[in-house]
């Protein structure tokens, strides 16, 4: 009997699975990616609908309408850094993490994927981007479908990339907590800057943002992959 006992408290502690086995992925972390990628659902099905949304064009004009200060002198390098520039910067870091931090190389090229989702959406939802009779002003015009926003799913994704292959192997553990804290920031400015400038909706943004999420999460979810990457 207390036998029989002990192996089910076992079994209890391990999710269920026998001794020695552990989840193939992350439950909070799968959990996260679902309820993210859910979330993206529902944005993509109510675009694809209604391609101007009130909301969209309410809360464009706001933040065109607003001096952000020297946040502003940002908003030209994240247009920059589109197109080839783009892959060359993934190219740079991904040497790095080769030469520094090797054994994260599996999350660093997984992680690069979310490009994947990115261009099929673009090409699933056809959606025009803002126009100067919507909003207050258009300053970069970037052809192809407005949704999702592909500068804002590539910045997100390098931030992470960087903190988690890089920055938690050179780091000290308040030296992350500050350099999550900056690569939220710098995502923020992105998409900050991706409405301000009028290329994108609010709601391409928000998009990206959860689809960046969403895959990261389930990517470094898997075990063999968060085994690779945080091991210490």
């Amino acid at each position: 009997m207390q036998v029989e006992l002990k192996r089910r408290s076992d079994k209890e502690v391990l999710g269920g699975l026998t001794p020695g086995r552990a989840a193939f992925a992350n439950p909070a972390l799968l959990s996260v990616a679902i309820a993210a990628a859910l979330a993206v659902a529902v944005i993509a099905i109510y675009v694809a609908g209604h391609h101007v949304i009130a909301q969209d064009v309410a809360i464009e004009d706001d933040v065109q309408s607003t001096n952000w200060g020297p946040l502003a002198l940002t908003f030209p390098l994240f247009s920059f850094i589109g197109d080839a520039k783009g892959a060359v910067a993934e190219a740079v870091l991904f040497v790095a993490i080769l030469i520094f931090n090797r054994r994260t190389w599996v999350f660093a090229a997984g992680a690069f994927g979310s490009a994947v989702w990115y261009v099929l959406l673009n090409h699933l939802i056809l959606r025009a981007r803002p126009t100067t009779p919507l909003v207050l002003h258009v300053t970069e015009h970037p052809g192809g479908s407005s949704f999702p926003s592909g500068h804002t799913i590539f910045v997100a994704t390098m931030v992470t990339v960087l903190m988690i292959c890089l920055g938690h192997r050179f780091l000290p553990r308040w030296g992350r907590v500050i350099g999550w804290v900056l690569a939220a920031l710098i995502a923020l400015a992105n998409g900050i800057s991706r409405v301000y400038t009028g290329a994108h909706w609010p709601t391409d943004v928000l998009a990206a943002i959860l689809i960046a999420t969403a895959w990261l999460c389930f990517w470094i979810s898997l075990r063999w992959v968060r085994q690779r990457t945080l091991a210490t």
